[in-house]
């Protein structure tokens, strides 16, 4: 009887010697001694997982690649070893299966893999045309009799030469560049799959005739579709969205228009598994509070801890301007301080006016001089500023006079000190105003609602913020049945199996990466060129790839 070793050695000649039936003969008694035998076969070592995206390609192109291999060695003569019709099916078969192999186990995406296996045979068989031309340009008898043929074959029936004068000519022109593409289309197709070269003619012959229609309508087309696609946007939402760039916060194309259809698409994104949906609206918040923190002198994203270093260094800087710098009580805050005084005097009764006279006798006292003290102006301004904080009829009037205090502080700096201190007193002015709407814990943010809802904003980088979170941010779509339509489209996924669900992701990733498409976003800004997708239709090297593409689509 023979060992497993000599089976082996037996099966590898008859292979290589095309004996298929011996082939097939020894493989089964080998697999039967295999399954009898009581030995554990040694297993393979732990595979390395691949990126599902890169595998998923890398599968699509080896099968691409394995169809074309396959069909020129059943081409090529036995004699110059090529496959009988038996061989080539089983060839195809073995390549198919050695893929399936590879794959096991490592989540491969079907709709990926149909991708790079498309796209390996269209790159494949790009040259289809080409390799046809140059054979028959080598025989001088057909290069001189049909040289627009040779033309229209090389560029799959894009040119056919120059037509002739009138409508024969340019008939006869069309007629030669659909004659081209047909044969480039049947080329094609059949380097993939010898049965369908027909059809890749038919196709690749009509596509021609269907092009030359396609380029001459685009131009109408693609300005109708691109004004359509534009959906509205006014030039303040588009002139917020450009501010909104400019400070780091990506928007998706949904939120820049209020349509409900596209509010509903973009809602029911975030209920279909690994769309990204998520990822985006959460990198959109995580923008919007990192630049929240710069308009306070610091940047993270993390608002809460951006908060908490900035009290302390504005807070000192704030205190070591006043602390150091002798305040100038010139004509103007005698006057700011008189007029407070008598409104207050009017306004206020004996007791609630007590207060604000008494600060306004400390800063006369002090003034005497025609100088305040740093540190006795500063004194004062911490005195308002308790005032200042509470619900009392006085509080108005002590954040007045506070604010003529450092009016006349910023006059005493000079310009240069005074503009940085006055970028000092805005960033403190919103530490302030967003310590009440920041969430404590590590990862404190501040809600998009409520920074929208956000009043009384005394400088432009914070209301433009606000502004940015009012249109943009917060989300559109409320529970009117988005979701629950987003969880039966994720149900019917489940129920018809692998190829369901994985057909759902890539649907719902593609959709989400073209809500966040800059392309789609600049159009819709009217920041493209309104005649960019009608020069999509026109061009040449677009036209080329949909004629090539055509016939190798109608091979699967």
């Amino acid at each position: 009887m023979a060992t497993l070793d000599q089976l082996n050695a037996a099966l590898i000649k008859a292979d290589a010697a095309g004996n298929t039936d011996d082939a097939r003969a020894f493989a089964s008694e080998i697999r039967k001694m295999r399954e009898a035998s009581p030995v554990t076969q040694e297993q393979p070592a732990p595979r390395q997982a691949r990126t599902p995206i890169l595998g998923s390609l890398l599968s699509g192109g080896l099968r691409g690649a394995g169809e074309i291999g396959a069909t020129i060695l059943r081409a090529l003569p036995n004699a110059l070893g090529g496959d009988t019709a038996e061989q080539s099916t089983q060839r195809r078969a073995d390549i198919n299966a050695a893929v399936d192999s590879l794959n096991e186990g490592l989540g491969v995406s079907q709709p990926l893999e149909t991708v790079g296996k498309l796209g390996t045979e269209i790159a494949g068989t790009a040259g289809a045309g080409g390799a046809i031309a140059k054979g028959m340009t080598a025989i001088p008898q057909v290069a001189k009799a049909a040289p627009n043929l040779i033309n229209a074959i090389q560029s799959a029936g894009m040119t056919a030469g120059k037509a002739g004068p009138g409508l024969m000519g340019g008939l006869e022109n069309l007629a030669t560049r659909a004659a081209g593409g047909a044969i480039t289309g049947g080329a094609s197709a059949g380097m993939i799959n010898p049965n369908e070269a027909g059809m890749g003619a038919a196709l690749g012959g009509g596509a021609t005739l269907a092009m030359k229609g396609l380029g001459a309508v685009g131009g109408a087309v693609g300005d109708k579709l691109g004004n359509a696609l534009r959906l509205g946007v006014s030039d303040d939402v588009a002139n917020l969205a450009k501010r909104a760039k400019e400070l780091g916060i990506d928007i998706p194309a949904d939120r820049l228009t209020n349509s409900r259809p596209l509010n509903a698409i973009a809602s029911s994104l975030n209920y279909v598994p690994f769309s990204g949906r998520a990822a985006t609206e959460e990198k959109m918040a995580s923008q919007l509070n990192q630049a929240l923190s710069k308009t306070f002198g610091q940047d993270s994203s993390n608002v809460t801890m951006a908060l908490r270093k900035a009290d302390t260094k504005l807070g000192g800087e704030f205190d070591n301007t006043l602390k150091n710098t002798g305040v100038i009580f010139d004509k103007e805050l005698m006057d700011d301080v008189a007029r407070i005084e008598t409104k207050a005097d009017k306004e206020l009764g004996s007791d609630a006016f007590k207060p604000i006279k008494s600060k306004i006798d400390d800063l006369f006292e002090k003034g005497q001089s025609g100088a305040i003290d740093g540190q006795a102006a500063y004194n004062i301004k911490r005195e308002l500023d308790r005032i200042g904080k509470g619900n009392t009829p006085e509080a108005f009037h002590a954040l007045e006079l506070k604010s003529a205090l450092m009016e006349a502080l910023n006059r005493s700096l000079g310009p240069e000190k005074a503009a940085a201190f006055a970028k000092t007193r805005q960033q403190y002015g919103n530490m302030l105003a967003l310590e009440k709407l920041a969430k404590n814990g590590a990862e404190g943010e501040v809600s998009a609602a409520r920074l929208a809802n956000m009043k009384n904003i005394n400088n432009q980088p914070l209301q433009e913020l606000a502004d940015i979170a009012a249109q943009f941010v917060k989300p559109r779509e409320g529970q009117h049945g988005a979701a629950q339509i987003a969880a039966a489209g994720a149900l019917t996924f489940g129920l018809a199996g692998a190829p369901g669900v994985a057909a759902g992701v890539t649907t719902g990733r593609m959709a989400n990466a073209l809500l966040n498409s800059n392309a789609l976003k600049q159009h819709m800004l009217n920041e493209s060129k309104p005649g960019k997708l009608a020069e999509l239709l026109k061009n040449q090297n677009a036209q080329r790839l949909l004629l090539q593409s055509a016939p190798v689509i109608s091979a699967q």
